[in-house]
């Protein structure tokens, strides 16, 4: 983990402009998956109502056109959405103007509000696309156009599965920093990562802190990206209606109360002229 983070450190990069590009969500009652530029982002059930303002630098790989996209689907195995059902949204950035993230004007890239029209259909699903441009200071747009189809690698993807559940289970933090060794750099890039937070970043995501492991569930296989990005999810969703493969128990917070519980939900991706996935 120290070599990581000297890496990350010696490589990081210093912009004199930086923008933080976010979208303002405000939805109710409505399952909802949002994608940008085919990259899955969050994915929720919200029964009454959620606000949430979502990062989306990571997301971003290059400056220019980006397409946001928003999926609405039923909640409670229901076949059409209810009426109840609401979605605004502001896309837009701030520039960061100091050290301590001292945020510039928020300028407003894309604005979405759900008409009643629509709501009074009842439709059985419902999808938004909002393009906009988006100017950043760096370029990682070789991740993905450089990155191997995974659509007709079934073994490869199944022996990926088992692979990194074996490194769960067994907390080996290693192999398992070798794998995410480029999504650090890039997030600690694109996030404008302080020491101190990348400090942070790399403390936080320590296999030690594992209690349990939960067994494997059957699962299924998203891709992404024109096949470039795969999820692999459980095929039994929680209460929240999120379908998380990799879930663990740690320790309480607190003595004598119940285990806090995890997951990790990365997305995998396959490097030019590399036999492993890697987290993307």
């Amino acid at each position: 983990m120290e070599l990581i983070k000297k890496e990350i450190l010696d490589n990081k990069n210093t912009y004199s402009v930086k923008p933080y590009y976010t979208v303002k969500l405000q939805i109710q009652a409505c399952n909802f998956e949002l994608l940008l530029n085919d990259i899955p982002v969050l994915s929720y059930s919200v029964k009454s109502g959620m606000t949430n303002e979502i990062p989306l630098n990571p997301y971003i790989l290059k400056s220019g056109k980006q397409n946001l996209k928003i999926k609405l689907t039923p909640i409670n195995d229901q076949l059409k959405l209810s009426e109840q059902i609401d979605l605004s949204l502001d896309l837009g950035y701030n520039n960061i103007i100091d050290e301590n993230n001292g945020l510039g004007e928020y300028i407003q890239s894309g604005k979405f509000n759900l008409s009643q029209e629509i709501k009074d259909k009842k439709l059985p699903y419902f999808e938004i696309e909002i393009p906009f441009n988006a100017y950043v200071p760096w370029d990682y747009k070789n991740i993905l156009e450089d990155a191997q189809d995974l659509s007709k690698q079934s073994d490869l993807l199944k022996q990926t599965v088992n692979n990194f559940y074996h490194i769960l289970e067994t907390k080996d933090s290693k192999k398992y920093f070798e794998l995410m060794k480029g999504s650090l750099k890039v997030q600690s890039d694109v996030e404008y990562m302080s020491r101190k937070e990348i400090d942070k970043l790399l403390n936080d995501l320590d296999l030690s802190q594992i209690k349990k492991i939960y067994p494997l569930d059957n699962y299924e296989i998203k891709l992404y990206a024109n096949g470039k990005l795969v999820r692999f999810v459980s095929k039994t969703k929680d209460e929240d209606g999120n379908q998380y493969l990799f879930r663990y128990t740690v320790p309480p917070l607190i003595e004598g109360k119940r285990d806090g519980e995890g997951s990790f939900n990365y997305l995998f991706y396959l490097p030019k002229d590399q036999k492993e996935l890697e987290v993307f």
